[in-house]
């Protein structure tokens, strides 16, 4: 046989139901809901996180990759430098010019350099110059020119058959234009000031 008791309940005990029952959902939403919105909050910071390391890694290696390139472009750089024509080389390349005009079998009647002038980070000259020859011999040096010295263009020409001239001879004129780096010792001591 079963008993039962009956159980009286009292308003008391309906008030500290009631308590217990506000207590908890206040403590829900002070603890529980807090605690989760700075677990999900510390979650998605921490997959930011591994993603921005992930993205520098990525960056560190790209740099890494720029710098050996930026190394491998100074040394062409330098190289070409090198090869570059120097404000203080003038009177050599003028006379290189006119040993080239000879071995085209040209008769140089004038060479007149005008004086460097500078044009951004190089400096440039212009030589005008006069002779004599044949036509075929004046294309001849003017390619032995362009193959020894890039750095140099052939600004103007003129060819005219010459009156005075044996046989297929002819005037010619013609200007190169020198570009030429400062010298060093110039850029030094521009740099220091």
């Amino acid at each position: 046989m079963i008993v039962c008791k009956k159980l009286k309940l009292y308003d008391v005990d309906l008030i500290g139901l009631g308590v217990l029952v506000a207590f908890g959902v206040a403590a829900w939403w002070l603890v529980v809901v807090p605690w989760q919105r700075t677990w999900t909050g510390y979650q998605d910071m921490a997959a930011q996180q591994a993603e921005m390391e992930h993205r520098l890694q990525d960056e560190i290696v790209t740099l890494e990759q720029r710098q050996q390139e930026l190394v491998q472009l100074e040394e062409v750089i330098e190289a070409e430098v090198g090869g570059v024509p120097h404000a203080g080389t003038l009177s050599g390349l003028l006379q290189e010019i006119t040993d080239m005009a000879r071995e085209a079998n040209l008769d140089l009647l004038s060479v007149a350099p005008k004086p460097a002038a500078a044009s951004g980070a190089y400096l440039v000259s212009d030589v005008q110059m006069g002779g004599r020859g044949c036509s075929h011999d004046f294309i001849r040096f003017l390619d032995c020119l362009a193959q020894r010295n890039p750095y140099q263009v052939l600004h103007d020409c003129s060819i005219t058959s010459s009156p005075m001239g044996p046989g297929l001879s002819c005037e010619l004129g013609w200007t190169v234009r020198l570009y030429l780096l400062p010298d060093p010792s110039s850029r030094d001591e521009g740099e220091s000031s």
